[in-house]
Parts: structure tokens; C-alpha cells; sequence
């Protein structure tokens, strides 16, 4: 049977370790206690000088349980013995209290006693797609981390999975309010990441978080998904202060600099690229292309069903390059009237194009990716699921497609400073 994954054992370590201390205190005063009187100490209220072992140890037991036995005070014996029972007579109670005090935090509030010792932790905003990716990269390096993670919807199908696979403390609250900023112990955080899918809730919280904690500043991470919003915050403080970055740019240049400028320099000529779905991801791939692999292609088929609003969108930023052609096709790209355009535009072409199935949809993809290989037998097919796939795996390698998971090309992009 496989080991227990490393985050899995340090989420036990941390259950357990309050629990052996206490357990280590216990045996330590009760020792302490019994060892007074088996050296001869006495106490006011009872004759315990024929008592046995047992009966010590009976007695010494009753002083951890609040009010205790009616024992009076340590009186006679050596200076010593009678430290020793004074000892216990004191610290027995405190940390039955303690217990007790402990045991009512839990009740009350669930959370406290986590937070109030929160120290070198991770702050995570939003519990995402983002926040899984960065998180199990983060325990493959550091499975002792204090993670906190912040979400608004109670009911994020991602919380099971952070809380009792990775060990995350979940805090339910908007990441932007001062009340929830009040209880992650900022001052005492190691890195605070928002990624949640809201950019200005990032920014803002990101914002507020430079004003409480200045300190912080070069240790905040704040994910911002639309490329013109990020163009408009380079002025600002959290620009300066924070690492501003986008998910999909990291998982769109590692597929041009793994894919596709390989396979520009393994074909003569300019290739044709057909982008099935011009969403995020598409329009990155496409603006990484003209920066990097520009004169390498001749022409771009962009195929979404809002192609037409997303388009002119890109062209206001960051701009088409003029040095290829570009064909524009607004449609399912499951149609059959839009493969007969398709048909059209490679035939004018005349060679195998190159297929980026990067839509929002894992299924639409790997059903796309399967007419372009009908169609195009000798086309280079590109495959996109944001997780792990076995089944588009198994397919696309039946098929020769080449699959490829957004969330391990996103971590593949973080980089190591952040964990």
C-alpha cells in the first residue's frame, strides 16, 4: 500500500500535536504529584501516610478534576515532596481548565483557536480552480505550511478538498471586508495570494491589505484574468508592491514554447493555426504567437461562438499583427456548416493546419480535437482540459492528438518563490 501523500501525514501531525503536549503535561504533574507523596508529604484534611500506591494515584487524579478532592493543603513531609504536591496542587487544575476552555472555543467558534496561532502562513483568496493548482503545488514543497483559505460561497464544491486533504483552515467571508482581513493575522503571514475569479475584488483587497500591512509589500500575488485590466493597473501602488500575473499566460506560454514554436521550425513555410475557442486562453495564445513566433505563420482562424464581441476587444488591445491573415468564423465550432468553411479556408491554404482546441469546454475540445483529425489526418492537434484527464488522455493518444492540462501548465508557470 502507497504512503500517505506528505500533506495528508503533516494535516495528522498538526491534529495530533496538541494532543500529545497535553497528554506529555498530564503525565508530568501527576508524576510530580504522586512522587511528593510517596516521598513523604502529607495533606491537612486526610491521613494518607497508609494509603498505597494506588490510592496516591487515586488521589493525585482527583486533583485534576475542578474543585477537586477535599484534600486540604500539602503539609510535613521534606521541602522537597511538599514543592512537589504544591505543584501539582496548582497546575493540575490549569490545565484541566485549559481543556475546558479550549473544548468551549471549538464550540463557539470553530476557527478561533486555528487562527490565534496562525504564524508563517499562507493566505489564500478564493477557492478555485487557481487556489487548487497553487495549493497542491505548495504541499509538494512545503506539506507543514499554515494554509488559510478565504471563500465566499459556503458551499464551494473546492472547500472538502482544501480543508481535509491539504489541511487549509476555511475561513467563509468576502476577502475584501475589513472584518475577515481583521482575523487572518496578516502581520504574521509569510504570503497572501488573491485569486479569487474576481479581478477587482483582487486588486482591492490587495489594495487594503498594503495599507494594514506594509510589510507585505513583494509578498502579495494578485491574479487579474483580463488582459486590458492589467494594461490599466501598471500605475498603481498594488502594481508596484504586488506581483500582478494572469493564469492563462502562464499556461499559454508554456504550450507556444512546448508546442507549437517546435513544431513552426519542423515545417517549411508559414503554417495555417485554426484557434477553437477565442475566450482567455485563446486570446493569450494568440497575442504570445505575434510576440514570439511572429513571420512563423500565415494565417489565423479564429472560431467562438462571440466572436464577434471578442474580437474587436482584442483588437483594441492588444492589437492584431499586420504580418499575417486572419479569417474570423462566429459559430459552434461542432457545426457542420462552420467544418465547411473551415473546408474553404484550408483548401485555399493548401496545407495541414494546426489546431489549438482551447475552449471553455473539456468535452468540446476533445470532440473538436477528433473532427480536425477526421478531417485533417496529418494535422497537429492540440487538446485542452484544465485537469488531468485519463480519458481525454487515452483518447487523444488513440487518436494522435496532443493533450494538454491548463491547471499543470498554469503551475508549471508559478514560480518557485511563490511557494
Amino acid at each position: 500500500m502507497p504512503p500517505p501523500p506528505p500533506y495528508r501525514s503533516a494535516a495528522r501531525n498538526r491534529l495530533w500535536r496538541p494532543l500529545v503536549w497535553r497528554g506529555a503535561a498530564f503525565l508530568l504533574i501527576a508524576a510530580a504529584g504522586l512522587t511528593g507523596l510517596l516521598l513523604g508529604a502529607g495533606v491537612s484534611e486526610r491521613e494518607l501516610s497508609g494509603t498505597g500506591l494506588l490510592g496516591k494515584a487515586y488521589y493525585v487524579l482527583g486533583l485534576f478534576v475542578l474543585g477537586g478532592l477535599d484534600l486540604g493543603t500539602p503539609t510535613g513531609g521534606p521541602t522537597v515532596a511538599r514543592a512537589l504536591l504544591w505543584f501539582a496542587y496548582f497546575a493540575a487544575p490549569l490545565i484541566t481548565a485549559s481543556a475546558l476552555i479550549e473544548a468551549v472555543l471549538r464550540l463557539v467558534d470553530p476557527l478561533a483557536l486555528r487562527k490565534r496561532r496562525l504564524d508563517g502562513h499562507v493566505v489564500l483568496g478564493g477557492a478555485g480552480r487557481l487556489s487548487t493548482v497553487y495549493l497542491r503545488k505548495l504541499r509538494e514543497r512545503d506539506p507543514d505550511r499554515p494554509i488559510v483559505v478565504v471563500e465566499l460561497d459556503p458551499n464551494h464544491p473546492a472547500l472538502p478538498e482544501l480543508r481535509d486533504a491539504h489541511g487549509a483552515t476555511v475561513v467563509v467571508g468576502d476577502i475584501t471586508r475589513d472584518r475577515v482581513l481583521d482575523g487572518l493575522r496578516l502581520e504574521r503571514a509569510r504570503r497572501v495570494l488573491f485569486l479569487t475569479g474576481n479581478d477587482f475584488a483582487n486588486l482591492d483587497a490587495a489594495t487594503k491589505v498594503l495599507g494594514r500591512v506594509p510589510s507585505l509589500a513583494g509578498k502579495l500575488v494578485v491574479h487579474v484574468s483580463k488582459l486590458g485590466f492589467i494594461r490599466e493597473t501598471t500605475g498603481s501602488r498594488v502594481a508596484q508592491e504586488a506581483e500582478i500575473f494572469n493564469g492563462h499566460e502562464f499556461a499559454a506560454m508554456k504550450l507556444v514554447e512546448d508546442h507549437l514554436l517546435a513544431r513552426f521550425r519542423d515545417t517549411p513555410g508559414k503554417d495555417l493555426v485554426v484557434l477553437v475557442g477565442f475566450g482567455r486562453f485563446g486570446q493569450t495564445v494568440l497575442r504570445l504567437l505575434q510576440e514570439h513566433a511572429a513571420g512563423s505563420f500565415g494565417r489565423v482562424v479564429i472560431i467562438d461562438e462571440r466572436a464577434g464581441r471578442l474580437v474587436p476587444i482584442f483588437a483594441e488591445y492588444p492589437g492584431f499583427d499586420g504580418r499575417y491573415e486572419r479569417s474570423v468564423l462566429e459559430g459552434d465550432i461542432l457545426d457542420p456548416d462552420v467544418w465547411a468553411r473551415i473546408e474553404a479556408i484550408v483548401s485555399a491554404d493548401g496545407r495541414e493546419p494546426v489546431f489549438v482546441a482551447g475552449s471553455g469546454g473539456d468535452g468540446t475540445n476533445l470532440h473538436a480535437g477528433l473532427m480536425a483529425r477526421k478531417r485533417y489526418p496529418s494535422a497537429y492537434v492540440l487538446v485542452r482540459s484544465f485537469q488531468e484527464s485519463p480519458f481525454t488522455d487515452e483518447v487523444a493518444r488513440d487518436a494522435g492528438l496532443h493533450a494538454f492540462h491548463l491547471g499543470e501548465l498554469i503551475a508549471r508557470g508559478m514560480p518557485e518563490r511563490w511557494m
